[in-house]
């Protein structure tokens, strides 16, 4: 080989070498993380709403029609209801808190916590209109779920929604 083809050569590497280190390559599931309102390669999404309409009117920091976020959001394969809903809570910048470990409770959403309005109020959560019977880490939405997050200030009237 001539030392132009070595030259050439070597300028190719540290150009490839460079763009590979600086391209931002995603996966799917990385990317619909970045992107979660645009709807998946199969198709597959829910409905996401967070409510909190209970106390809205108690509580002027809250939105007047106590919706905090409604939307489609796309769903990854094997996610359940508190990953997408932590996907989409940071995506748009809502704060939430969880406790429970592995049987997941989203005990604060957008500063509005458990215990807030008394002794039974907190978050519940529904899929298709019916509280599932398993927490929220372990219920897997199926494509066009709707799934809603429901401040209640009397968990035994809310659960019946």
């Amino acid at each position: 080989m001539k030392k132009k083809d070595f030259i050439f050569f070597g300028v190719c590497t540290a150009l490839a070498v460079l763009f590979i280190s600086t391209a931002d390559i995603k996966t799917p599931g990385e990317y619909y993380a970045l992107h979660p309102a645009e709807i998946s390669e199969d198709g597959a999404y829910v409905k996401l709403t967070i409510d909190c309409s209970s106390v809205a009117k108690k509580d002027k920091a809250l939105p007047d029609d106590g919706t905090m976020l409604t939307g489609s959001y796309a769903l990854a394969s094997g996610e359940s209801v508190y990953d997408i809903t932590a996907r989409v809570l940071h995506y748009e910048n809502i704060p939430f808190d969880v406790s429970g470990g592995k049987a997941v409770y989203i005990d604060g959403i957008g500063g509005l916590y458990e215990l807030d309005y008394g002794a039974e109020s907190g978050w519940i959560y529904t899929v298709n209109g019916t509280a599932p019977d398993i927490n929220c880490g372990e219920y897997k939405p199926l494509s066009g779920d709707e799934i809603e997050f429901i401040y209640v200030d009397s968990y035994y009237k809310g659960v019946g929604r």
